[in-house]
């Protein structure tokens, strides 16, 4: 009688299927430490960045639906979409908050966004949101580019 401690045919190494799980298990964990610690991590506080540019483009949108089309002004700003405004034109309808805190008003580099309304273009646009980047200077690309609301294109990741 074999005992199962001591198999019959006792093997000198790693079976195939041993071999094909280790290298799936060390490929895995390879890309999980590449995930963590990979270059272009900027690239990851535009993605923030151009979440929270759209989050609060839609709020801005709700925010006008309950107030008869109208935007907060430049002087109200974005602390209108937490706090009732009191600076004229007030709100009607007010039906805030519309955001659920205060630091999605800031882009991933910790800067405030800026924001003015109305916003530029012919005809003007209700209202410009913007952040400079990580260099808090216009233009730029990588980690450094501008998110415009304005500018779909700029929601794109760009190279370093």
């Amino acid at each position: 009688m074999t005992s199962l401690l001591h198999p019959r045919h006792p093997r000198a190494g790693l079976g195939l299927w041993d071999a094909l799980a280790l290298l799936g298990l060390a490929v895995s964990l390879l890309g999980v430490v590449y995930f963590v610690l990979r270059p272009g991590q900027g690239s990851d506080a535009h993605g923030l960045t151009v979440q929270r540019v759209q989050g609060i483009g839609d709020a801005l949108e709700k925010y006008a639906v309950d107030n008869a089309g109208v935007f907060p002004t430049t002087h109200q700003g974005l602390g209108a979409l937490l706090e009732k405004p009191t600076l004229p034109p007030v709100p009607g309808n007010w039906r805030g908050p519309y955001l659920k805190e205060a630091r999605v008003l800031q882009d991933a580099w910790g800067t405030d966004l800026h924001y003015v309304a109305p916003g530029g273009g012919e005809p003007p646009r209700p209202y410009d949101l913007w952040s400079l980047g990580a260099d808090h200077q216009e233009g730029g690309s990588g980690a450094a580019a501008d998110v415009k609301s304005w500018d779909r294109t700029t929601f794109l990741p760009s190279s370093p």
